[in-house]
């Protein structure tokens, strides 16, 4: 037995030594890359082209690696090949290990420099000011539908769209009591507690309930509490080390909570591409129906459509709109031509790499990386 384990053994070191090399070759080539592109002015980060990459890699593998797991490993690669060629500068809506700084690890992988702003504008001002590379924004919920500051701001500040995730909202009771029935005081954002409020209302109404600005401070209270619970995700338990209570408290499973990426360049084609536009038309019957009609017509498939009061201008609506497609396709490019004669006002947010809404990042997943072990030391310490 111990024999056995051990050539084992020795055959996944042999195997890590390959990686090892094989890696820095592939980072040495990264530099090159990074050098051609500062020489011709080329940005630095391309998110369809790592999309193209993940493809590719995901049909070529046989398995037993799961497409999760392939996806973590090489979002990782692509981070430690970007921070040798710069250091990426990712804005996200913070405080640190809420679900927009996961939205934005998810994209930009730990080797990024990561800034947490107070508030959405400024969000958007450190990317329009040059302060940071990229912006990660969050758009929409399966639940409660679009972010109107966020849309507002789409409209108007100079910035491009060039990537989307799709997120699963878990919620987690964690905190340093021994039970649920130990817990006095509960800390969550108001938003987390609407959320889990029919099973608050079952399994801790016993509990004096404590509003918080943010997950991180809801987590900070309940770890100096050891009579308090906080409701947060699973990375921000690991973080500071909150033993888990109660899983999955969420009253509707499957709520998802929709990110952009933003940034100042246009992304070219991937052959698998969503665009979003933000469009304004005139005061008059039938100007909508004229205004959807290309889109029929050339047959883009539109996924998502929504009016949003257009607050620099009063009584006027803005309609946004994402379609399946790249602005550079040829039936594209006709359906916005015949568009731009129907609306009073055309903004083309940019095309980027599709996601599946269906199948969004689960936060639980990290279970696999050994949350269970912070449990068990969280009780320790």
């Amino acid at each position: 037995m111990q024999e056995e384990l051990e050539k084992l053994r020795q055959a996944i070191d042999g195997i890590d030594t390959n990686l090892l090399n094989l890696l820095n070759a592939r980072m040495e080539l990264a530099l090159q890359v990074g050098r051609l592109k500062a020489d011709k002015g080329l940005p630095l980060f391309h998110p369809e082209r790592e999309e193209i990459i993940f493809d590719r890699l995901n049909r070529l593998n046989p398995g037993p690696l799961s497409e999760y797991s392939l996806r973590s490993i090489y979002r990782e690669i692509f981070s430690a090949s970007r921070i040798l060629q710069v250091p990426l500068r990712v804005a996200f809506l913070g405080p640190e290990w809420t679900y927009s700084h996961l939205a934005a690890l998810s994209f930009y992988g730990h080797a990024a420099q990561y800034v947490a702003c107070p508030t959405i504008e400024d969000v958007f001002d450190a990317l329009t000011k040059g302060k940071v590379d990229t912006a990660v924004i969050p758009i929409e919920n399966s639940l409660q539908g679009g972010i109107g500051l966020s849309m507002d701001l789409l409209y108007e500040k100079e910035v491009n769209v060039v990537g989307e995730c799709y997120l699963e909202i878990a919620h987690y009771l964690c905190g340093r009591a021994k039970s649920i029935d130990d817990v006095q005081r509960l800390y969550a954002h108001p938003q987390t507690l609407e959320q889990s409020r029919q099973w608050l209302m079952e399994k801790l109404k016993h509990a004096e309930q404590h509003e918080c600005a943010s997950t991180y401070g809801a987590a900070l209270l309940a770890r100096k509490d050891p009579a308090g619970a906080a409701i947060c995700n699973l990375y921000a338990a690991r973080h500071y080390g909150l033993p888990i209570l109660a899983e999955r408290i969420e009253d509707h499973a499957g709520n998802t909570t929709r990110f952009l990426a933003l940034a100042d360049h246009h992304n070219p084609k991937t052959g698998k591409d969503k665009t979003s536009v933000l469009f304004a038309v005139a005061d008059q019957p039938g100007a909508l129906f004229s205004a959807l009609k290309p889109f029929s017509r050339k047959a883009v498939n539109m996924s998502r459509i929504e009016s949003r009061p257009n607050r620099m201008m009063r009584w006027q609506y803005l309609f946004y709109v994402d379609f399946e497609g790249h602005a550079d396709d040829e039936e594209v490019k006709e359906a916005l031509a015949e568009l731009k004669n129907h609306v009073s006002f055309l903004k083309i947010l940019g095309s980027y790499p599709q996601k599946d809404p269906m199948h969004p990042i689960r936060p639980e997943n990290e279970r696999i990386r050994g949350l269970d072990s912070i449990n068990a030391d969280a009780k320790i310490g």
